[in-house]
């Protein structure tokens, strides 16, 4: 949840983003894929499907992020929004 945790962080310190329509839904879309991660490993069930879903997710995630840090990522956000 290191992006989560990152983008509350930057949310108390500076106030919400402004982003735009398609920056905003990149923004909650890694929060939702981070939330479905952590809640499925929370599970500690130890499932072949349930390993591929978490692997699936992080794929997404990765993909969605780039790969950026979440300071990175945070300021792409909203450079891309301007």
């Amino acid at each position: 949840m290191k992006y989560t945790q990152h983008f509350k962080t930057m949310k108390v310190a500076k106030g919400v983003p402004i982003l735009s329509f398609d920056q905003h839904s990149r923004y909650f879309n890694i929060v939702a894929i981070e939330f479905h991660i952590d809640q499925l490993e929370k599970l500690n069930l130890h499932s072949a499907t349930i390993f591929k879903h978490i692997e699936s997710y992080k794929n997404k995630l990765a993909h969605i992020t780039k790969g950026l840090e979440p300071e990175e990522l945070l300021q792409e956000l909203v450079e891309l929004s301007e």
